[in-house]
């Protein structure tokens, strides 16, 4: 949980600074680190998942139930000019997609969309508030414990309610009272977490999207260019497979190298090259 909240707090700065490819790769980190803590509170396994997010969140919605939102949807409080629904299992695909321990190295470039700061802010929220063994009683060795409700009673019935974490960063920033740059990188437009006094400000918006090298030095041109241009991307394509460890299909993952070889013998096929 303390490496967590340090990989969404630094999500959170990466993003407002635009610093989008470690922004995503750290989102999708922190989920994956607050799902498999779910799981381990509440006396599951979460050795079988690897880095499989979609599976753990498949795995801890299966144990939470309607504690996890369907949706992730815009805050009342924020402003800004668009927005479009996603589900939440549609914005885990899509940092999946985008934060992917292979694309640290831009293999597939990126599209991203403030409201995807957002979005992470309220998906984190869900599941964060869920680090509790749900189905015991709350302080159940006090006296008459047995009559207090279970922890996910508590969550059903106030959904607006969590219980603190102290001791961790994100807690123990909510707390503080000095407005430091780690205080406003991990609250600033943060309507899930920041406290109501919070002083919130205005923040850089809009969308941000990258066309990784591989696509535009070896997919463009076999695709689109004479033969002389095929010949010199399938000549960078031959070097890259041969040099960089490239995802081939396994673990879910997209089959780049196979779709660089497919590119490269319908290319050479067209222009009638060996």
């Amino acid at each position: 949980m303390h490496t967590a909240d340090e990989n969404y707090i630094a999500a959170r700065w990466c993003c407002a600074n635009a610093l989008y490819t470690d922004f995503l790769w750290l989102a999708l980190h922190a989920t994956e680190k607050y799902l498999k803590a779910v799981l381990l509170m509440n006396g599951k396994s979460a050795r079988r998942f690897g880095h499989d997010i979609e599976g753990l969140y498949a795995q801890v919605k299966e144990l939470a139930g309607s504690l996890l939102p369907g949706c992730l949807p815009k805050p009342e409080k924020l402003a800004i000019p668009t927005w479009f629904d996603r589900t939440t299992e549609e914005f885990i695909a899509h940092l999946v997609r985008y934060g992917n321990a292979d694309n640290r190295y831009l293999i597939y470039g990126y599209n991203t969309f403030s409201q995807d700061l957002h979005m992470l802010d309220e998906l984190v929220w869900a599941v964060r508030r869920l680090v509790l063994p749900l189905n015991e009683r709350i302080a159940s060795d006090w006296p008459d414990g047995e009559r207090l409700p279970k922890y996910k009673e508590v969550l059903v019935a106030q959904p607006d309610f969590r219980f603190a974490l102290y001791g961790l960063p994100l807690d123990n920033l909510i707390l503080a009272k000095e407005d430091t740059l780690l205080r406003l990188a991990a609250l600033n437009l943060n309507f899930s977490f920041a406290p109501s006094d919070f002083r919130h400000a205005s923040m850089r918006g809009g969308s941000a999207s990258f066309n990784s090298v591989i696509f535009r030095h070896i997919f463009e041109p076999l695709g689109e260019g004479e033969a002389d241009a095929v010949g010199e991307a399938a000549e960078l394509a031959d070097w890259l497979i041969r040099n960089v460890q490239l995802p081939t299909g396994r673990n879910g993952s997209p089959d780049v190298v196979g779709e660089i070889e497919k590119a490269v013998a319908s290319a050479k096929q067209r222009h009638g090259l060996s």
